[in-house]
């Protein structure tokens, strides 16, 4: 998300709108195996729309700390969380638009005075995200909905997707990318409509671009076809969701979305809090030391200078030994040279798990060591 790591006038014209994310779209799978977080860790993670903050709560870590600039952002997995506390798993799935339309407000006001004030004043002012579906109002979610509805039907008819995501193997998978899915019109209309212009207009914001340089779409498009030939579909939430606007079956989606997951996180809900503030003003005066980061890809919006900055606040508000992971979706960014004495990066392995990414649609991975 563009997040914490960003302050002043650009912040409060990006991030004080609406919902960016209304999912994480990072694989809480290679993050979890990347901070391996347990009961002795206390994590700092970027918000978003707090489903991987949830994931590393799932898993077993003694607290973790949700930060974000972006109150909408805050103010979404807050929702999230006192859902999961009050309600049963259905239940949730229905108010976030996975049931029943006519649900998901009633759902709201059943748990609206659980929620702090200023959460709750947010969403009574944005009922009608919650009437829509929240899973499907992120400015992201919303330029995906347009391409699975508007530029997918232009390329592939149904029978096509679905068969697709009926592969069983990754042979199979590459055969038919090969003779069926990768059509001239399949590669100009991605190019066209994940390019830079048509993305900064509608699905992200020019800000969101500040630190790329050249073209983007071919990039995109060379990442899609890994996830097509070279991930399993089978248990790919990410990419079903992108072509066909759910996640097939929710006991393999987000872990909060499941049975156990979702019993697993009301359980440690309470290890579980939420920070509307900048990396800058938080990390120097946070009450604990942290000993695994997740960072999502904030460093992607900002210049080299202000990620060694960001690095050297983090630094000093971690343990021994602790880890931070973040992705770089066009921009690279990893441990300056400058910090090689206090961060021990770990490439092979962050290249092996972004192999596995199964969203895709990040360029680079970072997982690194705080020496002792």
């Amino acid at each position: 998300a563009l997040d914490a790591g960003i302050r002043g006038a650009e912040a409060d014209s990006v991030l004080a709108r609406a919902i960016s994310y209304a999912q994480c779209w990072e694989d809480p799978a290679v993050l979890l195996e990347a901070l391996a977080v347990g009961p002795a860790d206390d994590v700092l993670s970027i918000c978003s729309a707090g489903d991987n903050s949830f994931a590393l709560a799932i898993a077993g870590a003694n607290s973790v700390t949700c930060i974000d600039l972006s109150f909408p952002q805050v103010a979404l997995a807050e929702l999230k969380l006192e859902a999961v506390r009050a309600l049963p798993v259905q239940s949730v799935r229905s108010l976030f638009g996975l049931g029943h339309f006519g649900r998901r407000v009633w759902f709201y006001h059943f748990l609206r005075e659980r929620l702090r004030p200023e959460v709750r004043a947010y969403w009574d002012h944005h009922e009608e995200v919650i009437r829509l579906g929240c899973l499907e109002q992120g400015r992201f979610e919303k330029y995906l909905t347009t391409f699975r509805t508007r530029v997918l039907p232009l390329v592939h008819g149904r029978d096509t997707i679905d068969a697709l995501l009926a592969c069983a193997s990754l042979d199979e998978q590459a055969a038919f990318y090969g003779s069926h899915w990768d059509t001239w019109r399949w590669r100009g209309l991605f190019r066209l409509f994940f390019s830079r212009a048509v993305m900064s207009r509608t699905g992200r914001s020019p800000e969101h671009f500040a630190q790329v340089e050249g073209e983007v779409s071919s990039r995109f498009l060379e990442r899609a076809r890994h996830a097509l030939t070279a991930i399993p579909v089978a248990d790919n939430f990410f990419l079903r969701w992108m072509l066909t606007g759910n996640h097939g079956d929710l006991e393999a989606g987000p872990a909060w979305l499941t049975t156990e997951g979702h019993a697993r996180l009301k359980a440690v809900a309470d290890r579980v809090s939420f920070v509307h503030a900048s990396l800058e003003d938080f990390l120097p005066r946070a009450e604990r030391k942290f000993s695994a980061f997740n960072y999502s890809n904030l460093f992607e919006y900002v210049p080299a200078a202000h990620h060694e900055q960001l690095l050297r606040l983090t630094l000093d508000a971690a343990v021994p030994g602790a880890r931070v992971a973040y992705w770089n979706l066009l921009v690279p960014r990893s441990r300056p040279h400058s910090l090689a004495d206090r961060l021990r990066p770990d490439p092979e392995r962050a290249e092996a798990l972004l192999g596995r990414d199964r969203a895709f649609v990040y360029g680079g991975f970072n997982v690194e060591t705080v020496v002792g």
